[in-house]
């Protein structure tokens, strides 16, 4: 009997809503980035706050497992080229998370040595 009234308890719970409400996708922040007018100032902005996200996330961790290492001398328009570049020769990745999309791409583009520091490029 108890077995009955588990069961039926959790068929009985309504599954997840299908997406988050707010959710920004790398197609939709192209859509903010790639025109040049007064929509760049919410793309900066998106990027800004993407990467201070990432790295508060970061300064959690130890050194030696950061993943992202950002050079003297970065500009928000430097950032926004570098994650534009990549989100443009990864066209099948337009659909996933902006937030997402920004990570892999500064990740790829500042990575750290492993002891925690910038490469030198």
């Amino acid at each position: 009997m108890n077995w009955l009234l588990l069961l039926s308890l959790v068929t009985a719970v309504p599954p997840p809503p299908p997406g988050v409400q707010g959710f920004v996708s790398a197609e939709d922040l192209t859509a903010l980035c790639e025109p040049q007018d007064d929509s760049s100032a919410l793309c900066l902005g998106y990027l800004v706050g993407a990467l201070d996200q990432l790295l508060a996330r970061q300064a959690r961790r130890p050194a030696a497992r950061h993943t992202l290492c950002l050079p003297k001398g970065l500009t928000a328009e430097m950032m926004r080229a570098s994650v534009m570049d990549r989100v443009a020769r990864n066209p099948t990745r337009r659909p996933q998370s902006a937030a997402e999309a920004v990570r892999q791409a500064l990740e790829a583009e500042y990575p750290c040595t492993a002891g925690g520091a910038p490469l030198a490029r």
